[in-house]
């Protein structure tokens, strides 16, 4: 996961449902882009630079989805 996302401020319920979706988020652009032809190290950095945008969101429940179409934003073009 994007440790500069999350760090050691991840705590509560709250915190930990939004990182499980995250990877969820996380592994699933992983399997379709790369099933595309991009490296899973392009998405894995794409995603990373995405997520970081993010990192002092103080509305944390729409962050996964923000930082998804962020992704598909970036490999799409």
């Amino acid at each position: 996961m994007a440790s500069t996302l999350h760090g050691d401020s991840a705590s509560g319920n709250g915190d930990q449902q939004i990182l499980k979706q995250l990877e969820a988020t996380r592994a699933r652009l992983i399997h379709q882009y790369t099933a595309k032809a991009v490296s899973e190290a392009d998405v894995q950095d794409t995603f990373e630079r995405v997520a970081q945008r993010f990192a002092d969101a103080r509305v944390r429940a729409f962050v996964p989805i923000l930082v998804e179409r962020g992704v598909r934003a970036e490999l799409d073009h």
